[in-house]
């Protein structure tokens, strides 16, 4: 017995070593790293992107335009049973950022916006939209934004929260000079859900995290349940920092190893049909023996 708690104990603390060295809540399982964007062991129906989009209009909207904070990497979306995984990897801190070459500049007017609520020249991460049938509708969004410290026109319940039920959202617009606005005619739409009927803090199943010295992974681990999907179904995700710079797409068609809604409630009824079986029923069969044994000595006494 005592050689068992002993190997428990070490398993414990070699669990909390492993957790507290990690910066990531799967890619590095998935052999990702700041260095290399390459998923070398993840699941086999990942589908996964890096720059995925270089843009045109004059090249405004291309991999590194305002310096490594309005940089998407990369992009995952993979199945593993009945979980859903997504992740991210950008420039962008969660706090969001300014425009290098505008914020505090005398030549620019840096006067604060109140049409849109917003400090110009500022720029915070959007909200991951997530279609479930491929249709450009996105019918779920996860949070990526903690506060509205800069801007007011978006509010956000907080990060990790997923939304659903006719969601609305904004587009992207990145300030040019004079209330004179850029929104890349529409190619980095939607940015963030400014309304909602439903939304459910995603707790641990969500991480935006320090990755390397000039990277963040926005991470996501979400019950497929939750969203309805079926084998078969297209699913669509989209980012998209503020100012519509670089944002990037994936879709993936749910595998057939994915349980539908009404297998995973038919799944529960059985366990815990057969856990009544296993522990309960066998205790009243052990309380009625008891019974009828005491009942016979009582007689022979008599």
């Amino acid at each position: 017995m005592k050689k068992i708690i002993m190997i428990l104990i070490l398993s414990t603390v070699v669990c909390l070593a492993v957790s507290i060295e990690a910066s990531t809540m799967f890619l590095e399982d998935w052999g990702v790293t700041p260095e290399n964007w390459t998923p070398a062991t993840a699941p086999s129906n990942i589908e996964w992107a890096t720059e995925d989009f270089t843009g045109e209009d004059g090249g405004f909207v291309s991999p590194g335009w305002g310096g490594q904070p309005f940089d998407s990497e990369a992009a995952y979306m993979a199945f593993d049973d009945s979980k859903l995984y997504i992740a991210i990897i950008t420039g962008m801190p969660q706090s969001g950022s300014e425009d290098p070459w505008r914020y505090d500049n005398d030549f620019y007017d840096n006067t604060f916006d109140w049409n849109r609520g917003l400090e110009k020249y500022w720029y915070d991460p959007g909200d991951i939209g997530i279609d479930i049938d491929g249709n450009g509708s996105y019918e779920f969004a996860v949070t990526t934004r903690v506060n509205n410290s800069k801007s007011s026109y978006a509010p956000t319940p907080g990060d990790g929260m997923l939304l659903s039920g006719n969601l609305e959202w904004v587009d992207p617009r990145a300030w040019k000079h004079y209330f004179l606005y850029n929104d890349w005619g529409g190619v980095s739409d939607p940015w963030a859900v400014t309304g909602y009927d439903a939304a459910m803090d995603m707790g641990d199943s969500f991480s935006y995290s320090a990755f390397g010295d000039s990277h963040y992974a926005i991470e996501m681990v979400i019950d497929t349940s939750l969203l309805g999907l079926e084998s078969g179904d297209l699913l669509s995700m989209h980012w998209v920092m503020e100012c519509g710079n670089d944002n990037i797409n994936l879709t993936s068609e749910v595998p057939s190893s994915v349980p539908e809604p009404s297998t995973l409630i038919l799944l529960s009824l059985g366990i815990a049909g057969l856990f009544i079986y296993t522990f309960i029923r066998p205790q009243a069969v052990k309380v009625r023996k008891s019974a009828g044994r005491s009942g016979v000595e009582d007689r022979s006494r008599g």
